[in-house]
């Protein structure tokens, strides 16, 4: 399956860019790659979004107006960590599935007065029709042990859940774990970043609010309803870099900031929506789906040494210190709880094209601790396969 999917991904880009017209060009979803953890343990990617936009239109002059069309999907493994009934968590037996998915979106982007970065638009409005569906099942390791703070067996996912799964703190696990999805996303993005392969300079800042209406999240048994807002800025700034005559980059170093603020609520948040805002994803070095509550405001500070670039091929070292803050009712239940996390570390990469970082991750947690290392673990370690901003 996984040289099929990347075979697909490779066929996919080669065809968008020969199209020849240049009002049309490649764009990307989010995440644009994700992987599995037990396939080449998670470095091949096993799903990806990707597109094409077309920016004929010229509404306003100057600015870019763009229609895009992005469809994907693939295979991931989802590790949760809350009692599927009583949304205790338990941090030693977690619910370890597998979800085959396609996706789809619909993307009308405007763009507005001109940025001080040459070719960029200052503001970008984006409204967004996103769909899905997907379908959970059994891991392909069930009866496998695995180490998660302690050794247990994979089950089933009716073996976790019991039979026809209310989907109380996972709506889209309810009955039969299929889920059909709809959400609505509008985007406005403040854009005064100058990106090159190895350095970057300015700020960009975007916020994003996106909703999920039960009417449209219910044909199948999994359902969702919830609502999701995120303000995301990420500031910039190169001292340093070595750069030949003939254009080739041979060395930088930038240091990044990225300040993370997440309210997410709603009667029935699915899994794929707690994931993406959960505090252990945000904050380094700790887990996906953990920390799980309403309102997060994380801050991740990078020193990013690169260099030299071989055909858009560079190493990359960064360091890093997080610090985040959790708070809020966790999703689905009516248990209130705050988290501050925090962690130093270090990311030693191979950068591809500047957005695949291949590589692994050492972690320094100054608080609460990784679900899958124990409470007294306080150095973690992990591969990472790109930078998280």
């Amino acid at each position: 399956m996984k040289k099929t999917l990347l075979t697909t991904i490779l066929v996919a880009i080669l065809a968008i860019s020969t199209l020849g017209a240049a009002d049309f060009e490649l764009v990307f979803g989010s995440p644009t790659i994700d992987q599995h953890p037990e396939i080449l343990i998670g470095f091949v990617p096993t799903a990806a979004k990707l597109g094409v936009g077309y920016t004929g239109l010229n509404l306003i002059e100057g600015n870019e107006t763009q229609l895009a069309l992005i469809a994907g999907g693939g295979y991931v493994q989802r590790k949760v960590w809350q009692n599927p009934e009583t949304g205790a968590v338990e941090t030693t037996d977690p619910i370890v599935y597998d979800t085959a998915n396609v996706e789809w979106e619909l993307r009308f982007s405007q763009g507005f007065l001109q940025s001080p970065v040459e070719g960029k638009d200052l503001l970008t409005l984006t409204a967004s029709y996103l769909g899905r569906w997907d379908y959970n099942k059994d891991s392909m390791v069930v009866g496998q042990d695995r180490d998660n703070g302690d050794n247990f067996p994979i089950r089933t996912l009716e073996g976790y859940l019991g039979a026809n799964y209310s989907g109380h703190i996972y709506p889209d696990l309810k009955g039969n774990a299929q889920h059909l999805g709809t959400a609505f996303q509008l985007q406005l993005k403040l854009d005064m970043m100058d990106e090159q392969k190895m350095y970057s300079n300015g700020l960009l800042s975007t916020f994003e609010a996106k909703y999920a209406p039960l009417a449209l999240n219910s044909a199948l048994d999994g359902v969702a309803d919830y609502y999701s807002l995120t303000l995301n800025t990420v500031i910039a700034y190169s001292p340093y870099q070595i750069i030949g005559n003939d254009g080739q980059h041979w060395f930088s170093i930038t240091v990044v900031d990225r300040i993370n603020l997440n309210w997410t609520d709603g009667s029935a948040v699915p899994v794929y929506a707690q994931g993406p805002v959960s505090l252990g994803r945000k904050v380094r070095g700790y887990n996906t789906w953990t920390y799980n509550t309403q309102f997060t405001a994380v801050n991740n500070f990078d020193i990013r040494f690169a260099g030299p670039d071989w055909y858009t091929i560079f190493p990359r070292v960064n360091l890093f210190i997080d610090a985040g803050y959790g708070c809020g009712d966790v999703f689905n239940t009516d248990y209130f709880e705050s988290n501050m996390l925090a962690s130093a570390g270090i990311q030693v990469t191979v950068s591809f094209f500047d957005f695949i970082d291949l590589g692994y991750q050492i972690a320094y947690l100054f608080t609460g601790s990784k679900y899958t290392e124990g409470p007294d673990v306080n150095v973690t370690g992990s591969f990472t396969f790109f930078l998280d901003f």
